[in-house]
């Protein structure tokens, strides 16, 4: 699922959810709050798996660093689309 659909799903399910009678100010910083989530565990897994691809590629440094720049545009693909949802 991209992060789109899953931010949408989310926001949905937290607009059916929250009661009524919360401001429309709260209700936006608890939304807030779940997109830095999302931007914070995708930060937190690119780390990750940077890490891994060093390690995999450990010898073939040319590689590792090939994989590390794919991985770079895609997450900040990823979150240029998390903070154009806002």
């Amino acid at each position: 699922m991209d992060l789109e659909q899953l931010s949408n799903r989310v926001t949905k399910e937290l607009n059916e959810t929250l009661a009524d009678d919360i401001p429309a100010e709260q209700r936006e910083e608890i939304l807030d709050i779940v997109r830095r989530a999302m931007i914070d565990s995708t930060s937190r897994t690119h780390r990750d798996l940077k890490e891994v691809a060093v390690v995999c590629c450990g010898p073939e440094a040319d590689l590792a660093h090939k994989i590390q720049e794919k991985m770079e545009q895609k997450r900040t693909k990823q979150i240029a689309n998390l903070m154009g949802m806002r």
